[in-house]
């Protein structure tokens, strides 16, 4: 009887630190708008190129990013619980987090169109470093 107690509870304590439901991570990683901002760097990469080649960038980028989303939910799946992926899935429905996702891509924008400003104040910096 000790035996199928002690086996019970070894039991449940390791079903507490499983892996994540595959199905539901994927879930979260669109939910959380992590993939987003590939496609953004993408899109920003895709600017500086000609505009006759930029298309043809975009989808040479596809399987990269396609590879950094499986590396995202693999990682996801062996460091978080299913409970903790579904608790962060309830969070990502609210709207406190809607708002954050969305404020966080429009900072993204806001940032994306002052790199110029930025990126020329860096060359001011590398250039006194450089003579």
């Amino acid at each position: 009887m000790k035996k199928i107690v002690v086996l019970l509870m070894l039991f449940v304590s390791v079903s507490g630190f499983a892996q994540a439901n595959k199905a539901d991570v994927i879930r979260l990683v669109e939910l959380s708008g992590e993939v987003n901002e590939f496609y953004n760097m993408t899109d920003e990469i895709a600017k500086q190129l000609s505009v006759a080649n930029r298309e043809s960038f975009k989808k040479d980028m596809e399987p990269l990013i396609a590879k950094q989303k499986n590396k995202l939910i693999t990682y996801y799946s062996q460091n978080l619980s299913q409970n903790e992926v579904l608790n962060l899935i309830a969070f990502y429905q609210t709207p406190l987090a809607k708002k954050f996702t969305m404020v966080k891509n429009n900072y993204s924008v806001v940032l994306s169109n002052k790199s110029e400003a930025f990126k020329a104040e860096i060359q001011g910096i590398i250039m006194k470093y450089m003579m």
